[in-house]
């Protein structure tokens, strides 16, 4: 499974504490049978400060070969949502090790 958990924008090892896509770039991890979680990528997010218009249809395209969203919060997303619930799990704005921990834990 692959995972990204929005970063905040001074310090890479905490969750970003706003909405998710207003994090300023995603840490990409994938999740072995095992558990273990080996960082693959660090994204930066081009759409961060859009608000409204296409920027979900964007936000779901630069995120496309991800299989679980982690941020501390998610926005509504309009009336069909951002993202559908199942696939985004909020943490609050905790370390990146307590967020994969929580992973984990589910």
């Amino acid at each position: 499974m692959r995972l990204a958990i929005a970063l905040a924008k001074n310090d890479p090892e905490r969750v970003y504490p706003g909405p998710f896509g207003h994090a300023p770039r995603f840490a990409i991890y994938e999740v072995g049978e095992d558990g273990e979680a080996r960082l693959l990528e660090v994204r930066e997010n081009p759409y961060a400060a859009l608000e409204g218009g296409d920027k979900h249809q964007r936000m779901r395209e630069l995120l496309k070969d991800v299989d679980l969203r982690v941020g501390a919060r998610f926005g509504h997303g309009g009336s069909m949502g951002a993202f559908p619930m199942a696939d985004r799990v909020e943490v609050g704005p905790v370390s990146v090790a307590e967020a994969l921990s929580r992973i984990r834990a589910r």
